[in-house]
């Protein structure tokens, strides 16, 4: 009999997919992927994401960025603010993530609609950055139930202890 070592976390990851979507047809989409030892300059795999913007006029993706630590934590906590404040647009502080590129911020909100204006540099090793972005509006109910669902996208939620501390409690 052999034995193998159990897998390390990366070897099962199976890429997660993530919508944003917003009113007249926009949306933006993450994809997480993992990017082998050495490709990135790493010692190790790293987790990296696949951006895509989508409007009825354009459809781009931006492939293997990788992310400042805690990137999908702090997306899920920017969507949830903006979708739970009065005018997250005076409150929420844009999310900012200098390793990918991208920043999400409030740019309008009603009693039902948040107004989001996405920002991506298009080349990252550029001299010079210039930008693709994209702005539509979305509901609030749509926000809320993002901040949970974008929580898949690195594979740490939902996890069983999740659920165990549901059930204790």
């Amino acid at each position: 009999m052999v034995h193998m070592p159990a897998p390390r976390a990366w070897d099962m990851h199976e890429a997660a997919r993530f919508r944003l979507p917003g009113f007249g047809g926009a949306a933006v989409f993450l994809r997480s992927q993992i990017q082998p030892a050495g490709a990135c300059g790493a010692d190790e795999p790293q987790l990296a994401f696949d951006v895509m913007l989508l409007s009825p006029d354009m459809h781009t993706w931006y492939l293997s960025r990788l992310a400042e630590p805690g990137f999908v934590g702090r997306i899920a906590e920017f969507f949830f603010a903006a979708a739970n404040d009065y005018h997250p647009e005076l409150s929420v502080a844009a999310l900012e993530d200098e390793a990918m590129g991208l920043s999400f911020s409030v740019v309008s909100s009603t009693d039902s609609r948040v107004g989001l204006e996405i920002t991506l540099v298009e080349d990252l090793e550029a001299s010079v950055a210039e930008y693709d972005g994209l702005n539509f509006e979305t509901s609030r109910a749509t926000l809320a139930a993002c901040a949970h669902a974008v929580r898949t996208v690195d594979g740490s939620w939902p996890n069983d202890a999740d659920f165990e501390e549901e059930l204790e409690s």
